[in-house]
């Protein structure tokens, strides 16, 4: 029985893991219910409520069609920032609401004229996303939102990706291919979907410009579909045109187009995997009934928050309740924000309350409960005490715990943590967990789960700084990150008598406001040393020692300056652990800073766990980080990994901002706790707008025959926009759990993604990058690699098509590149033929990774190019005339030649 509660609180946070946004989305009666559109707090228009609701009106309508009539949008829920003055009898309290946990976001981008829907996918095939962002310019300016067609059609597209894991149909980067026929085609699905490929400055088109090599069109060359279409699909290429509504099925669908849905999704079609997702599962029959959704209106508030901090016997021992204050403090100096009210509860047996609600309004306020910290622990332990004082104190503000938060710090066991759970679920109230060490009760993550909150896990042994990691990610949800701390440093280090720690913190021009240094140690007072980047000193006297709590505090006044802080801490006693913490605010209310988010996620128990990090500035992705994830875990010292944002492995799309990589080195059952450091460096780390996974603009488009532009003032398409310079961030991502049933699987290679084939004559150049052996990790075992003139047959039948001989090459480490010359020997390939290759790896056991994305590679004499690129059906029109005219010249002749020789034949005879 014990066993079974394990495993199901153990899906249970599989299913949701770190991810901010775990979805509340229900679907019932066809419905989707419980869908949550938050405005961000730097927006302010109440134009945007009948907007949504108008929006949502439409996209209704237009799901129940692109769904054959079965799933609609039921209820929505509207969340507005408390900043907002509004009318109290039309809008309801938050409860598990909150802005970081959004299906959709409305938020103005960092950069003008960026409006383009998307949605954040970092996450595989058939896979939810985490949120849709809309900006507040594409929800009321109606010229710009006609660019997509409407916004109920945008929100569609959008949603598929958001809900059922498929992705775009168009590819920004691959705009043309060569189809089976041998001839260019557009990217697209369906292949009915009807236009012009020209060459178009405003109005004026002209022929494409035809590479030769390829046969491709280059240059400005564009695919320009014409308005009003014949065909229904596809929704997932360009919503907007006329008559789509549909998504492509197995009958319309382009399997050789080369875009995202076929590179991610093995070729299947979006409406195939849609209709095999779960959502469809219980459906039996069209829905008949209306489809008019219905709308609630909420509002957030500021944060209330209750600690409940453990103070059992066992808290006593191994200076854990001295480390509980040092994170407590930081949580109450540095993290909660001004404005919130918050509470402190301690338990043991029973509770007592160490502090009532108390207004965050200035310094001096946060100081007294810092005052208030528990700093003695004795008896047995009773969380469910603990939480019920809670509730009692957040209900002092407003009568109610509709949407405040209580962080629960618990550190053993307590068999009767459920018997509160009904009174938690009833509450509104949203807790998050903080698990010290791995004997923490099995059921604390269950309460986290429920009401929507963060769950944290610190390692339980005197050289840790995990409290402290895990109270400084615990920031407001509510999307303000102007306003809210950020830490850049997070380390720790034992060090001897007589022995300097130093280490240094990068302050990047985004940062620097409300800057604090914290340094923490075991037993005696160390000299602490800080220098800004001009070389001003700041000595220990200066800093802000607390002999109880073992905490040093240096609070640096106005921004603090860019570049490199140095930090040096002497230790002058017995050796001990010393930790070093540093927090910052944006520098510029205007200017967002560099952010970072990191999760973990384990899709069910037989899959690897796989660690996110996205890094952006404002919504905008950061390239070229260096991100590491430390990774704590039930036992032995902790692990290191690099991730990485370059598509292979566990990292879907590169050049997203999303660092990803699998972790599979588990030692035991329990808690696994993720750390992750991320830095930039000068000249190096970059910010770029985000391609692909956006609803895509009608900007041109074929009317009457002829080319029309839109008349939004759309932006074009750039490249990386600027280098970012230096920084340093540190995230904690929480942790999840792990059952001893998962620690016995054997993982199989990676899915190769990368495959390339190219054909000179008969010679065949194959490239890819080397899988591992266990996913990402080490090499494989050997290849296997099929080929076939049909790509679905050799989707759909692998190991019977013709196999490549790859019997000498010998696997290489993960993230190697490996190359593949094979000589068609006894096969002519005609000029316009067409092969597809796809490869599996083994590794030493059989174990065999997915098939790879399929290379194709065609063979064709390159045409001859004019060496001023001039047209290719000019060049042969010129060539032909030529001709044309030579032989006429020489017919000419001819006849002239002839009759001057019969003139002389005749007067001969004469």
């Amino acid at each position: 029985m014990m066993l079974q509660k394990t495993l199901a609180l153990v899906l249970i946070s599989l299913l949701c893991a770190f991810i901010t946004n775990c979805s509340g989305v229900k679907l019932v009666n066809n419905g989707y219910r419980d869908i949550v559109i938050a405005v961000n707090p730097g927006v302010f228009d109440e134009n945007l409520i009948e907007n949504i609701k108008e929006m949502m009106h439409e996209a209704s309508t237009y799901l129940h069609q692109a769904t054959k009539q079965q799933l609609y949008f039921s209820e929505i829920k509207i969340l507005v920032p408390f900043t907002w003055t509004v009318n109290s009898s039309l809008f309801q309290r938050s409860t598990t609401q909150s802005y970081a946990k959004a299906d959709v976001i409305i938020a103005a981008p960092y950069l003008k004229r960026r409006d383009a829907p998307y949605t954040l996918q970092p996450r595989g095939c058939g896979e939810k996303g985490h949120y849709i962002h809309f900006t507040p310019n594409f929800m009321l300016n109606d010229t710009l939102a006609s660019a997509y067609g409407s916004r109920g059609q945008a929100f569609v597209h959008e949603w598929a990706h958001l809900q059922w894991g498929v992705f775009d149909e168009y590819d920004d980067l691959t705009p043309f291919y060569i189809n089976s026929d041998g001839t260019a085609d557009a990217t697209r699905c369906s292949k009915e979907i009807r236009g012009k490929i020209a060459d178009c400055t405003g109005t004026s088109c002209t022929p494409c410009n035809i590479d030769p090599n390829t046969r491709l069109p280059k240059g400005n060359c564009k695919f320009f579909p014409e308005m009003d279409q014949s065909t229904s699909s596809s929704i997932m290429y360009v919503q907007g045109l006329t008559n789509v509504d549909n998504f492509c099925d197995d009958k319309t669908h382009n399997a050789e187009a080369p875009n995202s849905q076929n590179r991610i999704c093995n070729y299947r079609s979006t409406w195939d995997m849609i209709s095999k997702s779960e959502d469809f599962i219980n459906i039996s029959s069209p829905y008949t009934g209306s489809v008019i959704p219905t709308f609630t209106l909420l509002q957030a508030k500021h944060r209330v928050v209750c600690l409940v901090l453990d103070v059992s016997a066992s808290m006593g021992l191994e200076n854990r309740i001295n480390k509980l204050q040092q994170a407590a403090k930081v949580f109450l100096l540095q993290i909660i924000e001004d404005g919130s009210h918050v509470g402190i509860v301690s338990f043991h047996s029973g509770a007592s309350t160490s502090s009532k609600l108390k207004l965050i309004d200035g310094d001096n306020a946060r100081s007294e409960l810092v005052q208030l910290l528990p700093a003695a622990a004795s008896g047995g332990r009773n969380v469910c005490s603990g939480v019920t004082s809670a509730l009692e104190i957040l209900r002092a503000d407003d009568n109610s715990t509709s949407g405040d938060e209580i962080i629960l710090v618990v550190l053993g066991e307590d068999n009767g943590t459920s018997s509160c759970f009904a009174e938690v679920e009833q509450s509104g109230a949203i807790i998050h967990t903080i698990a010290i060490g791995q004997n923490a009760t099995e059921e604390l993550e269950q309460l986290s789960i429920m009401t929507g909150g963060l769950q944290f896990a610190a390692a339980d042994n005197l050289d840790s700084s995990g409290l402290i990691d895990a109270f400084s990610a615990l920031v407001a949800t509510n999307g303000d990150i102007n306003h809210q701390p950020i830490q850049l440093e997070s380390s720790g280090t034992r060090i001897a008598n007589g022995t300097w720690m130093n280490g240094t913190v990068v302050f990047d021009k985004t940062v620097g406001n409300d800057t604090m240094f914290v340094v923490t140690w075991d037993a005696q007072t160390p000299t602490v040393i800080v220098r800004n980047p001009s070389g001003k000193t700041y000595n220990h006297d200066e800093f802000r020692i607390n002999q109880t709590d073992h905490t040093a505090l240096l609070k640096i006044q106005g921004t603090a300056q860019t570049g490199n802080w140095i930090y040096s801490i002497l230790n002058l006693g017995i050796e001990q652990f010393v930790t070093t913490s540093v927090t910052s605010q944006a520098a510029d209310a205007e200017i967002p800073p560099v952010n970072v988010n990191a999760y973990m996620n384990k899709k069910d128990i037989m899959s690897p766990i796989i660690i996110y990090v996205e890094v952006t500035h404002g919504f905008l992705p950061v390239l070229h980080a260096n991100v590491t994830a430390i990774i704590e875990r039930p036992s032995g010292p902790p692990i290191e990994q690099k991730l990485y944002d370059d598509g292979l492995g566990a990292d879907v799309n590169s050049d997203d901002g999303i660092y990803s990589k699998y972790f599979f080195i588990l030692n035991a059952a329990g808690r696994y706790s993720v750390n992750v450091h991320v830095q930039g460096e000068e000249g190096i780390a970059r910010v770029a707008l985000r391609s692909g996974g956006h609803a895509p603009t009608i900007s041109q488009y074929r009317k009457n025959g002829n080319i029309q532009t839109h008349s939004a003032n759309l932006p074009n398409k750039e490249g990386l926009v600027a280098q970012l310079g230096g920084f340093q961030r540190v995230k904690s991502g929480g942790t999840i759990l792990v059952p001893s049933e998962a620690l016995d699987i054997d993982f199989r290679p990676c899915k190769i993604t990368d495959l390339q084939a190219t054909i000179v004559k008969n010679i065949i150049k194959l490239e890819w990058t080397a899988p591992g052996g266990i996913y990402d990790q080490g090499k494989a075992s050997h290849y296997e690699m099929r080929m076939s003139d049909n790509l679905l047959q050799l989707r759909d039948n692998f190991f019977n098509v013709t196999l490549v001989n790859l019997t000498t090459l010998k696997p290489r480490s993960f993230g190697s590149r490996e190359t593949a010359i094979i000589v068609l020997e006894h096969r002519e390939l005609q000029n316009g033929a067409t092969l597809y290759f796809a490869v599996r790896a083994y590794d030493e056991n059989q174990r065999v990774s997915e098939m790879s994305n399929v290379a194709k590679a065609s063979v064709f004499v390159p045409l001859i190019e004019h060496p001023n690129d001039v047209n290719i059906s000019v060049i042969v029109s010129i060539v032909t005339i030529a001709i044309f005219i030579v032989c006429l010249i020489i017919l000419i002749t001819n006849c002239v030649l002839n009759s001057v020789s019969q003139k002389r034949i005749l007067a001969d005879e004469d």
